[in-house]
């Protein structure tokens, strides 16, 4: 998702283009990208209105391209790769546009690894404890995936070294439940359990943490960033581009 700040040289004041002469690309060249860090820096505060304790990640979700006297054309938006998680430009463009979410990386790796159907979406079971932003810690994840060893060749056993620090910690456990399918856990019946992955924790106490459900969740278009944007450019561009010929105009060698 990006939006494009450009100039038709129409648009601006004849006499000051005259003045501005070989300078004149320049000068547009720098306003455009001063107009795309004013669209960056109003993204940012629309976040913080819309979203609920939205993380820095997000808030720092959108980048700037700078123009340059060739192109002049600056570009802002949101990276769409993320080393570990959901690139933002990816969630947030639900919540730019509405409508279902894909899969996040998340669901892939259940998916892949055999414990979720590929129509199905892991949403948060009240047994699943989320950080201050509202989110999934990632320790959680991680735990998850030792405990049930969801590698590349699928879901697996729990390794010696997993099991021996569970003991150690007397930490909770893990299990999917695949509904009919499931195998006992304890005196728990688990074709009684909905399909999805349970936590038992030390006193015996089952809750889900996930729980798989067929239809993807819908999200509302709540985040209006482009309007936003397309506003910042109309009322930003003419006095970053003034400002910029000024400076220019006023440099003692001219």
């Amino acid at each position: 998702m990006k939006i494009t700040v450009g100039a038709d040289m129409r648009d601006f004041e004849k006499r000051l283009a005259r003045d501005l002469g070989r300078d004149l690309p320049f000068a547009v060249a720098r306003a455009l990208t001063w107009t795309a860090k004013d669209v960056q820096k109003n993204s940012r505060k629309g976040m913080g209105r819309v979203f609920d304790r939205p993380t820095r990640w997000t808030l720092n979700a959108a980048f700037v391209k700078p123009a340059n006297k060739r192109t002049l054309t600056a570009e802002v938006y949101f990276k769409d790769f993320a080393p570990k998680g959901t690139p933002a430009g990816k969630y947030l463009l639900t919540q730019i546009k509405g409508g279902r979410r894909p899969h996040t990386r998340w669901e892939k790796r259940l998916i892949h690894a055999g414990v979720m159907k590929a129509n199905e979406y892991a949403m948060p079971g009240k047994g699943l404890k989320l950080d201050r932003h509202g989110n999934v810690p990632r320790g959680t994840y991680a735990k998850i995936i030792a405990q049930l060893q969801l590698g590349a060749s699928g879901i697996g056993n729990e390794s010696k070294t997993t099991k021996a620090g569970k003991r150690r910690r007397g930490a909770a456990r893990y299990f999917v439940s695949y509904g009919k399918d499931a195998p006992r856990i304890g005196s728990v019946r688990p074709s009684s359990l909905p399909r999805g992955i349970w936590q038992r924790d030390t006193r015996g106490k089952i809750s889900p943490v996930f729980v798989f459900v067929s239809r993807a969740p819908d999200y509302p278009d709540i985040f209006h960033w482009k309007m936003w944007a397309e506003q910042t450019v109309r009322a930003r561009l003419p006095i970053n581009f003034h400002r910029s010929a000024a400076m220019i105009l006023q440099r003692p060698n001219r």
